[in-house]
């Protein structure tokens, strides 16, 4: 990639921002992963670099975050250099057929994240897409389950967080963004509740095919949001309507059947087991 620093060793991953080669740091003589974006727009890039400055302050072992090095353009494309980390909690528990993790390594991770939230909340930046892929294990053989969080490209600071805008992948997006209502460092505890579900069940708790559907998986768990939320949400009325009659706001679901049909057998053994109820 770079004939005065870096030299392409293999390809590790592939996503939508690009690829991600593992490089040997010819002046430091260690290896580093290289993030290659297929999207050359400089300001979308200049974004990210930007965050990633900010996160720099930071103590990148003490506050479990990626350790950011470098940044440089080859060819007119953008190249971020962070330290070389193991596998991701997918690939882990891919590896291992989604089997659950026990409780203590459940607890051993979501501290590690709640620890890089809070410095990431300290200096007023929110990730915006957290998910198992962007959780990674430092050295698993060596240090099992010490983790660190990934992949500021979808990160923005608080301030420029607008009402109704689209942030977080669909199985970990926040009740706050789907209803279009305002938005902080709180949508990212969200993200951590659905990964420390996604850890205990060895799958997801929401499904992502279908926003509606995760709507009332959240009323079938959670219960039904208040008025308060649903009159105040952007995005409320592609959800609820107002009955009337009953003079409250019920969603839009025709029976509990369509639900279940599509449901995962984990929403299906909470509901058929009376855990949780439908609010109309």
């Amino acid at each position: 990639i770079c004939k005065t620093r870096y030299r392409v060793m293999d390809f590790i991953g592939e996503g939508s921002f690009g690829k991600v080669a593992q490089c040997l740091d010819l002046n430091m003589g260690r290896r580093v992963a290289l993030k290659i974006h297929k999207n050359n727009k400089h300001m979308v890039n200049e974004s990210e670099v930007a965050i990633l400055e900010k996160v720099r302050a930071l103590d990148p072992d003490q506050n479990n975050i990626v350790k950011y090095i470098d940044n440089f353009r080859f060819n007119d494309i953008s190249c971020l250099a962070f330290e070389m980390l193991d596998r991701s909690l997918w690939k882990l528990m891919e590896m291992d057929k989604f089997e659950p993790l026990s409780l203590a390594e459940i607890r051993s991770v979501t501290y590690q994240l709640l620890v890089a939230f809070e410095a990431l909340k300290n200096i007023g930046i929110m990730h915006t897409d957290l998910k198992p892929d962007n959780i990674m294990l430092v050295n698993h053989r060596d240090h099992p389950f010490k983790v660190k969080l990934i992949d500021f490209g979808l990160a923005l600071p608080v301030r420029k967080a607008k009402v109704g805008m689209t942030i977080q992948p669909a199985a970990y997006r926040a009740l706050e963004v789907n209803l279009g209502l305002p938005l902080s460092e709180s949508v990212d505890m969200w993200g951590v509740g659905c990964i420390m579900a996604f850890m205990y069940f060895g799958m997801n708790l929401f499904p992502s095919s279908c926003a509606y559907k995760w709507m009332k998986t959240v009323i079938c768990l959670l219960g039904h949001p208040n008025d308060f939320q649903i009159t105040t949400g952007k995005h409320s009325l592609i959800y609820f309507t107002w009955d009337e009659c009953a003079q409250r706001f019920t969603d839009l679901a025709k029976t509990l059947e369509s639900l279940l049909s599509d449901c995962p057998p984990l929403y299906c053994m909470y509901l058929l087991a009376g855990t949780m109820t439908m609010v109309y």
